[in-house]
């Protein structure tokens, strides 16, 4: 056995023996772990704002960001959105929109089959079809060319 399978293994029955206390202090036993002993951060006056710690997921929206969590419903008005929001928020409120566009998209095509099924029937009863074009351009160059052909 190496070495470090050595410390692993100290470090594991150590955590076993003692693991009806807490997952601190199992942590500041284990002895190849040198950034333990502080686990909880400090936090000064610059890191929290109106109550609010800056280092959680939070950020400043951006405008595209603002508009998005109006659309979404999150809030009334772009005034309303706070100078922090969380990165849940913003993920909640883009995936409302991203179902919203969605279902937007699933309508248009839905409205544009509907559009060209009924534009193909009338169509066909006005004999309108490309097959009646086809064959009428096909008729009109045959006259074309055989005009040609005698006028040589």
């Amino acid at each position: 056995m190496s070495a470090f399978s050595l410390i692993k293994f100290r470090s594991l029955a150590r955590g076993l023996i003692n693991s009806g206390s807490s997952t601190r202090k199992a942590l500041q036993g284990r002895s190849y772990c040198q950034a333990v002993k502080d686990v909880a951060p400090k936090e000064t006056k610059t890191q929290t704002l109106y109550g609010q710690h800056l280092f959680r997921h939070e950020r400043r929206p951006t405008d595209f960001d603002k508009r998005i969590l109006v659309w979404s419903g999150r809030y009334k008005k772009q005034e309303d959105i706070p100078e922090f929001i969380s990165y849940e928020a913003l993920s909640g409120a883009r995936n409302k929109v991203r179902i919203k566009v969605c279902y937007a998209m699933i309508l248009g095509t839905i409205i544009g089959c509907v559009a060209m099924v009924i534009s193909g029937k009338k169509a066909y009863k006005e004999d309108n079809t490309l097959l009646h074009k086809n064959i009428e351009r096909k008729k009109q160059w045959r006259e074309e060319h055989a005009a040609d052909l005698k006028s040589d």
